[in-house]
């Protein structure tokens, strides 16, 4: 069964290149609007979530707390090109991205890490269906 991502970024370039790099191992839901994006996540089932951090209509913080609500177990990745030391930590801090990667970003680190994100998610759902046991 293969696990589903979603990426979220105004970028389509963006988009594209990140569809073409996981696509191949994982199902890749692309959104350029985060309202669809997190309508997207009450509906369906998600692993991770890679969101960018500065976008037109809500910013990536804002919109992983929103989805960390709707599915607390899913993985989220803040994704950014800009040097926001003050956003990072404080998406860091308060739980709200798991980790931040960096625009250009090198394939193969960042296919290991949204691997090991995709396994802490299932670890997570386990921890909460033994704790309701």
């Amino acid at each position: 069964m293969k696990t589903t991502i979603v990426i979220i970024d105004d970028d389509e370039a963006i988009l594209r290149a990140l569809s073409r790099l996981l696509s191949p191992d994982h199902v890749v839901v692309c959104f350029s609007d985060p309202c669809a994006a997190i309508k997207y996540t009450k509906l369906h089932n998600v692993n991770l979530v890679i969101c960018d951090l500065l976008m037109p209509t809500l910013n990536g913080l804002t919109v992983l707390k929103e989805i960390r609500l709707i599915q607390p177990h899913c993985s989220r990745m803040l994704l950014t090109g800009y040097a926001e030391l003050e956003a990072t930590k404080h998406a860091i801090y308060k739980n709200i991205a798991n980790i931040i990667t960096a625009k250009p970003w090198d394939n193969f680190e960042l296919t290991m890490v949204i691997n090991l994100l995709i396994e802490n998610s299932f670890l997570r759902a386990n921890q909460y269906v033994e704790k309701e046991s």
